[in-house]
């Protein structure tokens, strides 16, 4: 569950710092969807593992 509550805020947090650049490409915005990027990987790593043991 903690998994999903980072990849939620990250996802809030990209579409807020986006909207205030108006730019996709801003470091700051990149810098975010690398991170939720990340984090995403991670969450589909959890959820094969999980899948194989069932």
């Amino acid at each position: 569950m903690k998994l999903l509550n980072e990849i939620e805020i990250l996802k809030r947090k990209l579409t807020l710092i986006a909207a205030r650049h108006g730019d996709l490409t801003h470091s700051c915005v990149v810098r975010v969807s690398q991170l939720l990027d990340k984090k995403l990987n991670e969450y589909e790593r959890v959820r094969r593992r999980s899948g194989e043991g069932a």
